[in-house]
């Protein structure tokens, strides 16, 4: 994939709509400490990748919604949800 397709405002909407379903994936989950740090890091970047998104910036977006997905990805991986 180049960098316009991963860049484009489209490809950005589904990544953000996927991180939204993971969300809700570990909405059960009391997250406490350094757990709940991470959380909470990567709902903010979640929101900056829609902020961005809306400013029409995709590559920051893209960047912030990517972060969020690893960081999310985490936690999941850590309570056994992938």
């Amino acid at each position: 994939m180049d960098d316009k397709a991963l860049l484009s405002k489209d490809k950005i909407a589904v990544d953000i709509a996927k991180l939204e379903r993971n969300l809700n994936q570990v909405s059960d989950i009391s997250f406490e400490g350094k757990e709940k740090e991470v959380y909470d890091r990567a709902v903010d970047y979640w929101n900056d990748s829609k902020y961005y998104l809306e400013k029409e910036d995709t590559r920051t977006a893209f960047g912030c919604i990517e972060y969020s997905h690893g960081l999310l990805d985490a936690l999941r991986m850590i309570h056994g949800l992938i």
